[in-house]
């Protein structure tokens, strides 16, 4: 009962919040529709069709293949989840349930990972708590990853403990690390900012074992290790490295590492965990064990890692901002604090073992923790239960009747080409700043009005939408200003009052967009609108606005995956397809494959020849793709042999390096 009695306690806790926070219905608030519609995208098209992260989602953007530059690590968990309930479980209900799996996992694995270094269950459960219910402004935390709906940071941090455990027995006995290219795939799939955290982990471990045990086979199994993890991630990371000129970087906020340390060390609990992470030096020399070194050295090296990166992402030479660095210390902390501890205490009540010491000391530093103030800002340092529910934590059913969303998706259901949303984002309270309470639902519109959408979605990778964020042509490098801080108060770059109705004409013509839904408050000062637009619609708090004409040839869509273009004889031109360009689009006629190219926005143009009047637009993948998903497959197979071997020899006694004999005989 020393380890499932906590553990049980620890579920309870967790299934109990989530229940709390997510039972009722999916969740709403901020970037959940988002993360939903992608989960839905992936369920009900590209995996019931037998395809996979290159997959084409034309609903956002003007089309864009989502889940080849976005994590797909959740997607994949979401699909398990419903191949366990024979494909017979809504989309809707496997997003709840990914909720709850994200909130509980870090927790879990921090508990585990505890568990098997201390031996003691409620020695590791303060930690645990910690790691189940801390926000701090972090990604990972319990208010930006599920109230705010930022899920993937979290779920990729859940699997770090296990890469750690993974690693402990290669370390400690010198066998082979079987389960550590799984458990880093796993940490790099469903989010790659994690990766460095992996990648220093992975480093200072083999670093260890080599000291211990220098010689090939520690060689051997470190080059495995890597290997067999970039095999594992090869199908999504090989189309992403070599298509990268795809994907635009996108602002996630504007602290430095020193401003950035300074905010997490306003916070007692954080500095409490920091001081904590020091006493797992004095675990080592309690406990004389190898892997006791590596928890200890771990924060510090992510934390050197966090400082390198900063000046290098200012230069432009790393694509991960500093911010999103920070979880992995805090959590490398959180570990090395917890053997700190867990070793004072053990060695403390060594003699009460059986008693109950552990359980009173581990119950009273919980609830010591939970006790413990925040700072005066909207994020506590833990969150302890879904606070103001529903007005923090909405469901979708909730949003839609207090805003009359039913209403808006009818007068948008029916409609031809593509709807234009001047907003991001729907308002929840009536503070008008930028950070208040909102939820980027109008990103639903394609699941509930059939709609293709241009904007509406929250802060976005593609070209086109950095095109529509910077308000010209030319593709920037980057955009370095968090977009959610101008919506609504730009658009195509400029103040709606400001831009002209010949550049947003332009824009729109290629982009096919026949509907424009404006906030009510902000409809007077669209009149770049009054040339080739109409008010038709006032509902829901948004004025509809129709176009007057369709400038533009007849795009048919048939599939996700495929179109008919129609035209007049044109004689020889290059026609719109409003269609994001992207090299796995292919266009065919009777007589043959057309030319194609992209235009100055990185729009899809045909080239039709003078007797042609009707095209066929496909979209499959291609070479490289095959050869990812071929490389994973059979780095799959290698690792499942690899770790299938049986290791020769007895192991070495824990923590003493092997001898040479032992070394010879094992090469032999």
């Amino acid at each position: 009962m020393r380890r499932v009695g906590p553990a049980l306690l620890l579920v309870a806790y967790a299934g109990a919040f989530a229940l709390a926070a997510f039972g009722g219905g999916l969740p709403a608030f901020d970037d959940h529709p988002g993360q939903f519609f992608r989960l839905w995208h992936a369920l009900e098209r590209t995996v019931p069709d037998g395809r996979w992260t290159a997959d084409w989602n034309p609903d956002w953007w003007g089309g864009y293949p989502e889940l080849q530059f976005y994590p797909p690590g959740f997607v994949v968990a979401g699909a398990l989840i419903r191949l366990v309930g024979l494909w017979s479980i809504s989309v809707e209900v496997v997003y709840q349930a990914l909720c709850g799996v994200v909130l509980l996992l870090p927790a879990l694995t921090t508990y585990v990972l505890l568990v098997a270094v201390l031996g003691d269950g409620w020695l590791a459960l303060p930690p645990a708590f910690v790691a189940l219910t801390l926000s701090a402004g972090l990604q990972s935390g319990v208010e930006e990853s599920l109230r705010w709906g930022i899920l993937t940071s979290r779920l990729s941090l859940g699997f770090l403990p296990l890469l750690a455990l993974a690693l402990r027995r290669w370390i400690e006995t010198g066998q082979p690390p079987r389960w550590a290219p799984p458990a880093a795939a796993a940490v790099v799939l469903c989010h790659p900012a994690n990766a460095p955290a992996a990648a220093t982990l992975m480093i200072l471990a083999a670093g260890l074992t080599l000291v211990l045990r220098p010689g090939r086979p520690t060689l051997l199994a470190a080059g495995a290790v890597a290997s067999f993890t970039l095999a594992l991630t090869a199908f999504w990371t090989l189309p992403f490295a070599v298509r990268h000129a795809w994907v635009v970087p996108l602002a996630w906020s504007h602290l430095g590492p020193w401003a950035l340390l300074a905010q997490l060390g306003s916070r007692p609990l954080l500095v409490l965990i920091g001081i904590g992470a020091l006493l797992a030096w004095v675990a080592i020399l309690l406990r004389r064990r190898p892997f006791d070194a590596v928890l200890a050295l771990f924060p510090i090296a992510l934390l050197g890692v966090l400082l390198l990166d900063a000046p290098l992402f200012r230069r432009g030479w790393s694509a991960i901002e500093p911010d999103r660095l920070a979880d992995g210390v805090v959590l490398a902390a959180l570990w090395a604090a917890g053997l700190g501890v867990g070793a004072l205490v053990a060695a403390a009540t060594a003699k009460q073992a059986r008693g109950r010491a552990r359980p009173v000391a581990a119950l009273a530093l919980v609830a010591l923790l939970a006790l413990l103030p925040s700072p005066a800002r909207s994020e506590p340092t833990l969150t302890l239960w879904p606070r103001e529910r529903p007005a923090r934590w909405p469901h979708l059913d909730e949003v839609s009747r207090a805003h009359d969303l039913d209403r808006l998706w009818a007068v948008l259901r029916g409609g031809t080409d593509r709807v234009l949303f001047l907003t991001s984002a729907l308002r929840l309270a009536h503070d008008p700043a930028w950070y208040a309470a909102h939820s980027h639902v109008l990103g639903l519109a394609p699941l509930f009005a059939a709609r293709e959408i241009v904007h509406g979605t929250f802060t976005h990778p593609a070209p086109l939408a950095a095109r529509f964020y910077a308000g010209s042509p030319s593709r920037p490098r980057r955009i370095e200003t968090l977009t959610e801080e101008l919506d609504g108060q730009r658009v195509l770059g400029q103040p709606p009052e400001r831009l002209s109705a010949d550049a947003f004409e332009a824009f729109a013509r290629r982009l096919r967009v026949a509907t424009v839904v404006a906030p009510t408050g902000d409809a007077p000062r669209a009149r770049f609108l009054d040339a080739h637009y109409t008010p038709a619609h006032t509902v829901a708090g948004f004025t509809v606005f129709e176009r007057r004409d369709r400038p533009w040839p007849q795009l048919e869509r048939i599939t996700h995956r495929r179109y008919r273009l129609l035209v007049p004889p044109t004689g020889g031109v290059w026609v719109a397809t409003g269609i994001a360009a992207y090299p796995l689009w292919q266009a065919k006629s009777g007589q043959g494959r057309l030319e194609t190219r992209a235009d100055a926005w990185g729009l899809l143009e045909v080239r039709m020849p003078l007797d042609v009047f009707e095209a066929e637009l496909t979209y499959s993948e291609g070479l490289l793709e095959w050869s990812a998903l071929a490389v994973t497959l059979l780095g799959g197979l290698a690792w499942a042999v690899w770790a299938g071997r049986r290791r020769r020899g007895p192991a070495p006694a824990r923590g003493k390096p092997a001898s040479a004999l032992e070394r010879r005989r094992r090469r032999r």
